[in-house]
This record gives C-alpha cells, sequence and structure tokens, in this order.
C-alpha cells in the first residue's frame, strides 16, 4: 500500500514539474515549511516565560 502512494506521489510531483514547472510542489513546500517555523516560534514563546510563573497543571 505505502509503494503504491509512493508512486503516486511521484507522478504527481512529477506532472506538477513538467507542466506547471513545480508551482504546486512549490507551494505546498513553502505552506510545511510555514507551518513549522510557526510551531517552532510557538514552543520558543512558551520556553521564554517569566521565571516565577508556576508551571501550568495538565487537566485530564
Amino acid at each position: 500500500m505505502f509503494r503504491i502512494l509512493l508512486v503516486i506521489v511521484v507522478i504527481a510531483i512529477g506532472y506538477d514539474a513538467i507542466v506547471h514547472q513545480g508551482a504546486y510542489s512549490r507551494d505546498l513546500w513553502y505552506k510545511a515549511v510555514g507551518a513549522s517555523e510557526r510551531v517552532v516560534d510557538e514552543a520558543k514563546r512558551v520556553g521564554q516565560r517569566a521565571p516565577d510563573e508556576p508551571p501550568r497543571s495538565q487537566m485530564n
């Protein structure tokens, strides 16, 4: 199943590269990079909380 999905992805990326000069693949890549940068920035912001602030407890 994974091999079939991989073949489909390779064909789709190849088609995009030939027909659209990689516009869709490039757009998806930029969106993925932007999302990961936002996650990293949010994690840094959470890590820089005031030292006298007590840690938040988790509600289960």
